[in-house]
This record gives structure tokens, sequence and C-alpha cells, in this order.
């Protein structure tokens, strides 16, 4: 799979990069953390999307600021994962893909170009993803319009995702705002700068989540060296009258499969440097100061940085095990689990660092389902944002 720079200019690709490069030269995502890859979805579960409505407030720790920043940023991780495969997908359909069903390049999943016209340096195309390897059931059907610009070798992107569950029902809309600006010269592109910001609302009504993302990927060798990525994700949670914020660098390392293909990639990556705010409902918001940088806006009170560590077992929409990572209170220790455990389940908790759960999580393929605390009340999880 390929995609292309602005016309005009080559590539340079090493020859080992695939789908990884194709990624490179595409919108990683709008958050960090999984940026390159960390896929924690596994194929489709037949049984419909369950989204609760939110019950009773949690007086327990894990309904505190601190516990709910965990499981905001360590859902992101599998929203970033999300979003950087099937923008790859969607971008090189957009450019390159017929009308016929494909399944994807490494993993599981299919994909479809419903409609696709470019007039001069823009191309407008509607994009179908699906859980199934033979377009049969539906996950993602995003419409995009890419603007080629070659005096400063950008691909400027905004797309409209709808996301379903795997029994059909809708979970909720993604507008994204993208660009891809590639540095050296057009013979021998030497790094790739992608930039973002998306909003995800959710269907059952829930606050939209405010997201982000920067990158800069090396483009030198066939195995890229470790490079860092960094993200941001705002919301509010009306249930406790807050709204969390946070800017997260993560480092991102990429390992060949021996024996696979070019596609073939083990993913791990690892942050300890993340900026994290609390405020009143509404009050907080990520904003961009420059094309490559976030911050937070607003009127926010400093939290304890988390530290992140995870691994995919593949570079895939749908990585199999094993698949998982954790988000850690640098504080008071507690942390935030989420582990692959079949093909159509994640289960994770919050734990102290003690040992003791304050709360389980259970999602489906699509990365919607439930957080349900000890101490009582549950909220939904929608396409790995967290209600509430």
């Amino acid at each position: 799979m390929k995609t292309a720079p602005p016309t005009g200019s080559r590539r340079g690709r090493p020859a080992r990069q695939g789908t990884l490069w194709a990624t490179a030269v595409s919108l990683i995502c709008p958050l960090a953390a999984a940026a390159c890859g960390a896929g924690a979805t596994g194929s489709p579960s037949p049984s419909a999307t369950t989204v609760p409505t939110p019950t009773a407030t949690p007086a327990s720790e894990a309904a505190g600021a601190e516990a709910r920043l965990l499981v905001q940023q360590g859902l992101g991780i599998g929203l970033a994962s999300n979003v950087v495969q099937s923008q790859v997908t969607v971008l090189d359909g957009a450019l390159l893909g017929s009308t016929s069903c494909r399944a994807l390049t490494a993993g599981t999943g299919s994909s479809k170009v419903l409609q696709k016209s470019t007039t001069g340096n823009v191309t407008t195309a509607t994009v179908d993803l699906y859980y199934d390897g033979s377009c049969a059931q539906p996950y993602i059907e995003a419409a995009a319009t890419l603007t080629a610009t070659n005096a400063t070798a950008t691909i400027s992107i905004s797309e409209s995702a709808t996301y379903l569950g795997p029994a059909g029902a809708t979970l909720g809309v993604l507008a994204l705002s993208e660009s891809v600006v590639f540095g050296g010269t057009s013979d021998a592109i030497s790094s790739v700068t992608v930039d973002g910001t998306g909003t995800f609302t959710p269907k059952d009504g829930s606050p939209p989540v405010s997201l982000g993302l920067e990158c800069e990927i090396p483009a030198s060798s066939s195995t890229p060296p470790p490079f860092v990525c960094s993200g941001a994700v705002a919301q509010p949670f009306p249930a406790l009258g807050i709204s969390l914020a946070s800017v997260a660098p993560l480092t991102i390392s990429l390992t060949p499969i021996a024996g696979g293909g070019d596609d073939d990639y083990g993913v791990a990556f690892s942050g300890t440097q993340s900026i994290s705010e609390s405020g009143a409902a509404g009050a907080l918001s990520i904003t961009t100061p420059t094309p490559t940088t976030f911050a937070i806006a607003g009127s926010g009170t400093a939290m304890p940085a988390n530290a992140t560590s995870g691994h995919a077992a593949l570079f895939a929409l749908f990585s199999p095990a094993p698949t998982g990572w954790t988000v850690t209170d640098a504080k008071d220790g507690t942390a935030f689990t989420l582990n692959l455990v079949s093909t159509t389940q994640l289960t994770g908790t919050v734990t102290t660092a003690a040992g003791a759960t304050l709360a389980t999580v259970s999602l489906d393929a699509s990365g919607s389902g439930t957080i349900t605390y000890s101490a009582g009340g549950s909220a939904p999880v929608t396409n790995w944002t967290l209600g509430g």
C-alpha cells in the first residue's frame, strides 16, 4: 500500500517500509501513545455494543480526577491506534484505491472505496472500513477531502468518520482536520511531520471529546529509530463537574517481525512527562499555539504526570495478542491496565498500588462497553472515549 506526496515530488522511501511509510505520509492520528500502532482491538463481536446510561457517581477514589485521567489517557491509546490505522486505509483509498473490496494488508478487516473524484489538486472520496474480511460488516464510514500544496510540500485533509458498533449501531462521529508536511527534497524525503486535531461526538449524547497529535517521523532507514509523538485530549465529565485535559509525549519504537512481510511490525511505546490539568466543567480545551504544538487552554489546576507503557503484536487495525498497555499515576501508583484477551474482547482494571481493584472495564472490538466502579455505579465507554 502506497500513498503519494504532493504532485511532482518523490518519497525516496527505503525498500522495506511498506505500509509503515504509507502511514508516515498520512495523518498519524489525533492522539498520542499508540500513534504508531498499539493496535488495541480484536476482531468483531457478533453481539450488540452496550452503551449504558451513567449511573450514580461512585464515592470511591476511582471516581476522582486522578483515576478518571488515567482511564481517559488509557482509552486514548486505543483511539489513537484505531485512527492511525483507519487513516492509512482511508488515505490510501482516496489516492489509489478501487471500488473492489480489499482485505487490509495486516491483520483482519477490509475496505472499499465507494466514491472518488479529483479536480486539480483536490480529491474527495468516501471510503468504508469493515470488521470482517469481505466488506460485509461496516465499521467506519469516512468522507474525506485531500488538498495537495506543492509549494509547501503539504497535504491537508479534512474528514468526517462515522463509527459503527459490531451489531451496526452508530457510535458517533469523528471530525478531523489534518496536515502532512514533507521534509528534505523532492528526491529524498528525510522526515514527515504530521499534525492534526479532531473532535469525537458520541451518539449517546455524552459531551464531545477534543483530540490532537503532532509527530515527526524519520525516514532514514527501513526500521525508523525511536521517535517522539505528542498528543492531547480534553474532555468534560458532567457527573463529576470537572474537565480533564492532558498533553503527553511518548517515544515510539518499531521492530520488524522475523519472517514477516513489509507490513509486519511489532510496536512498543512509553512516556513519563505528561502535562495534565483539572478544571471546572467545560473550562479546559486543547489549543495549537504553533502548527505543531499543543497546549491546555482555560483555568485549570496542574495534576501529577502519568507514566505510560505498552505493546502490540502487530501494526494493524485489529492486532492479535499479546496487545496491551498500562498508564500509572506518578503520585500514588494507581494504574489503568487494558489487555486484549480474545479476538472479540478487551478487559481492563483500575487498581491501587497495593493491588485493590477500583474499577473494571469490558470492551468489544469497537472499543465500546462499560466501566464498572467497585464502590458502585458505572459509565459508558464509546469508541475509546469515557462517559460520565
